[in-house]
């Protein structure tokens, strides 16, 4: 298939047409970045004395993006593997020894796709998977030598996702799980007599009928959803496994349950039992898989159930553990009065743990519905709270026993070494949670310290004792949180050292991120430093070495030094374990800095800023702004700066950073706040990002490195939606470029990214914020770009399209790259070759080739 290219021509307005429908390649300097190897990421052991690396193929050729795909209820499926269509896989693993950081060569299958190394309780053994023609093997390997083997006539259903790359919290961990005993496998099979795919009616028995009957609710604009009875049946098929324990030497395997649509099966940490969640009819054609109907019940090993735990009915929000449906799919609603967030407790052989309140205001829930036009409303004040935690034992046909109760919301319950200790932590994690609390609503909320609370749970009356305080609205002073390591059955307790747990934290501050691990004592409260990143690197802690924080692994990276690993001592010494090479040695000659300013209201804003390889201070260059917009409900998180400049620069895929190298200017990552109540924020969206982005211009011209008139802008999703807002409403760009955006609001009527109003309740901000509704407007060339395939909500590929129609019908300059077999994000070696040719080519030639104006003396004040 050729790329798509709209370009239509008419007798009357003449258009553009570069004439490109084969792949195009951009230059010789950035095809070499492209094809550079990754800088590897370590994955430690359990016992940290080994780490496992992977080689992520990180472009794929078109053609794998071109095999089989099924689109069902929000899922895309590879017939051929039964697994997910498009997944990210390694090349190659290598095992190190640590700390002496030797490699020892992992036999892998050749042109093999990998997933990464799920670790053996005792770190002794790994899995991991090989996706191939004839289903997802499984794979097991031996850490002290590297030498491995395929368990045979064993095939992974990993539709509802894949084998992980660790071990996860709860006994979670995907489709693959090791048992306890660290010689058995947890594995959602591909049923062995499943049988032929269902076929395809060649007649269609009839119409495709949707009906209401009253007393329906909006719902997002999902993707991919199901839309006709053979797409259930496949749906079915492909989804149903078949659960079962399987030895890792002999690849035999004991069923456990009948065949069922799993969607997860988390162990209790002695292994005699399961959380299994499972979905069944009726499927819907309105929502994905993730909200059909589910049971979730507790097996023993032999599929026994011995509990139910929760049915959850078709549309309710499918979060891990069971719990109360929300009254409405939206985001922002709090999860109902009842039992929620079923989980193990972590240090117990098998007792089940959840929580329980009176309910509660999810983030945004209160004002959602607010008119447009009227004021926003004084929220009203919480309902009082009252929150409970209680546990059943097995086998589970006892009275629940409550074993803390406090008059707050608990998001989580925070095991400890301990056993008689956990802790609650608004920020810090937690196992079990409130169940979903919601997304959205603007970020950076009233300022509200929350403290954290250490719960004697042997003594359940006793008031609990606050520890760090963490503040929620800003990422400012945030204290870290606890460190934690992985039970042989899978869960997960905060690390303790006597009286002292480890503190981990990025350590946000107005000069940007300074990662750092200290030690915190949970008696007297005092806090240790073990280590903070210094003024010239960016260095994180990965994980301790010993048992008292006195040697602990780190990650450590500079503007000119690639990341590599280090042991590292509180004392200062360092010793590196790794000595992984520059990949893109032409990107140090890139200057990076940030760069702060405020908007004409006086909110704090920042950018950081590229220059091209030899800049020569004053040159004023043609300039790009890439940017995302994201709402505040203050100035003061609005200005908070995020991220660190001491990142090495390491540039992947269709990356703007690239027109550095191509003589830009580039304003990255530029701040586009949008401030105000949460409820009505979206009211000014318009008015603001116009203030964020001349704010922006401005302080690069002051700075004397952007030309005021070369200057283009571009953005990705929520950012394309914003660049189409800049092009319809400011003449303060030359070009513009769109990628994967939703430029028309009236095609997401029941609410948008933040936005929790309807369109019927907001029709001015939904019409305000369109740019497609101004699409007569839109005069400066602007480029679309999509991928024919976006899996996101939302942002379906006729957006792209319609735009193009409402600027060419309008006589603007406008063109549309359709992306075949590309998702919301791109990944395909020819794609992104030839979307980084497309964004050189319109910007050179509308940006930094564009005709001066007329008139320049005060141009550049």
């Amino acid at each position: 298939m050729k790329l798509r290219v709209c370009v239509t021509t008419l007798l009357l307005a003449p258009l553009l047409s570069m004439g490109a429908d084969t792949w195009q390649t951009p230059p010789k300097e950035v095809m070499e970045i492209l094809n550079s190897p990754t800088t590897p990421v370590l994955s430690l052991s359990p016992a940290h004395t080994f780490a496992v690396q992977g080689s992520p193929v990180r472009f794929p050729p078109l053609a794998e993006l071109a095999e089989p795909m099924y689109r069902l209820a929000g899922i895309r499926i590879n017939p051929v593997t039964n697994g997910l269509h498009n997944a990210v896989y390694n090349a190659s693993l290598t095992l190190r020894r640590i700390p002496e950081g030797t490699e020892i060569k992992v036999d892998y299958p050749p042109g093999g796709r990998l997933s990464g190394a799920t670790w053996s309780p005792d770190g002794s053994h790994f899995a991991f998977t090989n996706a191939t023609t004839e289903g997802i093997e499984i794979w097991i390997g031996d850490t002290a030598n590297g030498k491995t083997h395929k368990l045979p006539g064993v095939k992974v259903n990993e539709v509802f996702g894949g084998a992980g790359g660790g071990r996860g919290g709860g006994g979670g961990g995907g489709s693959m799980q090791w048992m306890p005993d660290g010689k058995s496998l947890l594995v959602q099979t591909v049923r062995a007599d499943r049988g032929p795919e269902p076929p395809a009616p060649k007649v269609p028995p009839g119409p495709h009928v949707s009906e209401s009957l009253g007393g329906g609710r909006g719902a997002r604009t999902f993707e991919d959803l199901l839309e006709n009875p053979h797409d259930e049946e496949l749906f079915e098929y492909y989804a149903t496994s078949q659960l079962g324990v399987v030895d890792t030497v002999s690849g035999a395997m004991t069923t456990v349950g009948k065949p069922a649509i799993v969607n997860s099966a988390r162990m209790s940490p002695d292994g005699n039992y399961f959380i299994v969640t499972t979905v069944h009819r009726p499927f819907s054609y309105l929502y994905p898989a993730r909200m059909f109907p589910q049971e979730v019940e507790i097996w023993d090993r032999a599929g026994k159930v011995l509990k139910k735990i929760s049915s959850r009915p078709l549309g309710a929000a499918g979060g891990r553990g069971g719990g109360a449906a929300p009254a409405d799919d939206s985001p922002d609603a709090a999860p109902a009065a009842g039992p929620r967030g079923h989980e193990w407790q972590p240090n117990e052989p098998a007792t089940l743990l959840w929580f329980e309140g009176t309910g509660g205001t999810g983030r945004g829930g209160a004002g959602r519905g607010a008119p447009a036009a009227s004021p926003a409303p004084a929220a009203p004040p919480a309902p009082p709270t009252h929150d409970k935690v209680l546990t059943l034992k097995a086998p589970f046909n006892g009275t629940p026993q409550v074993i803390f109760e406090i008059d707050r919301r608990i998001p989580g319950l925070l095991f400890t070494d301990n056993a008689s200790l956990a802790i609650i932590d608004s920020g810090g994690g937690g196992r079990g949670g409130a169940g979903g609390g919601g997304g959205g609503g603007a970020r950076g909320g009233a300022r509200n310290p929350q403290p954290a609370l250490l719960v004697d749970l042997t003594h359940p009356k006793d008031p609990p004792k606050p520890l760090w305080t963490r503040t929620t609205g800003t990422r400012y002073g945030d204290p870290g949180s606890p460190l934690e390591r992985t039970t042989p059955g899978g869960g997960r307790l905060v690390i303790l050292d006597g009286d002292n747990v480890f503190l981990r934290g990025n350590g946000p501050s107005p000069t940007g991120d300074h990662p750092f691990l200290n030690r915190y004592n949970i008696a007297t409260k005092e806090t240790t430093p073990l280590f903070k990143s210094d003024d010239n690197h960016y260095e994180v802690a990965e994980g301790l070495l010993d048992a008292h924080g006195e040697k602990f692994l780190t990650r450590r990276e500079s503007p000119t030094e690639p990341p590599n690993y280090f042991v590292r001592t509180p004392a200062g010494g360092l010793t590196a374990i790794t000595n992984y090479p520059d990949p893109q040695p032409i990107m140090r000659k890139v200057e990076k800095k940030l760069v702060n300013y405020r908007r004409s209201d006086g909110v704090e804003m920042s950018f950081v800023l590229y220059l091209p390889p030899d800049y020569k201070p004053g040159t004023r260059l043609p300039t790009v702004i890439w940017a995302y917009p994201r709402e505040f409900e203050d100035a003061d998180a609005a200005g908070e700066v995020s991220g660190s400049t001491l990142r090495f620069t390491e540039v992947s895929g269709y990356s703007e950073i690239f027109f550095a190298l191509n003589g830009y200017a580039v304003l990255d990552n530029a701040s586009m706040p949008i401030v105000g109540d949460r409820r009505t924020v979206n009211d000014h969206f318009v008015e603001q990002v116009v203030d964020d982005a001349k704010a922006a211009i401005d302080k690069a011209v002051e700075m004397g490195v952007t030309d005021r008139n070369r200057v283009g802008v571009g953005g990705h999703s929520y950012g394309a939606f914003m660049t189409d807002n800049l092009l319809a409403h400011c003449d303060f760009f030359k070009a513009g470029i769109a990628e994967s955006g939703a430029p028309n609001r009236t095609l997401t009527p029941f609410g948008f990214q933040n936005e929790r109003r309807t369109i019927w309740q907001a029709p001015d901000t939904y019409l305000k914020m369109s740019p497609f509704m101004y699409a007569d407007k839109i005069k400066t060339p602007l480029l679309l770009i999509h991928g024919e395939m976006d899996d996101n909500d939302g942002t379906f590929p006729i957006q792209s399209e319609r735009l193009f129609e409402a600027v060419r019908g309008n006589g603007g300059t406008v063109r549309l790259v359709f992306l075949p077999y590309e998702a919301h994000g791109y990944r395909g070696k020819e794609t992104i070759e030839h979307v980084l040719w497309e964004k050189f080519q319109w910007f050179d030639k509308y940006v930094k080739n564009a005709p001066p104006p007329a008139t320049t003396a005060s141009n550049q004040k």
